[in-house]
């Protein structure tokens, strides 16, 4: 997939909780967006894009490590 493409994304992140002592996993999460970088360590996606003028976007990077899948949509 390629710079511009709507996708979804399934990935495994993180849990962590201070103080405790009870099992921790991770957990799988979604996200869909924009793929503003496909580089071969880290996929960039904008989860948001502001029009009207305004370059700014709500993004975020995951590690190609722990995508489970991706698809455009």
């Amino acid at each position: 997939m390629k710079k511009g493409d709507r996708v979804y994304v399934v990935w495994e992140d993180i849990t962590a909780n201070l103080h405790s002592d009870e099992e921790l996993n991770l957990v799988v999460a979604e996200t869909v967006g924009w793929i503003l970088r496909n580089g071969k360590k880290e996929l960039e996606i904008a989860t948001s894009r502001y029009r009207g003028g305004c370059d700014y976007k709500d993004r975020i990077t995951i590690h190609k490590g722990v995508v489970v899948s991706m698809e455009k949509i």
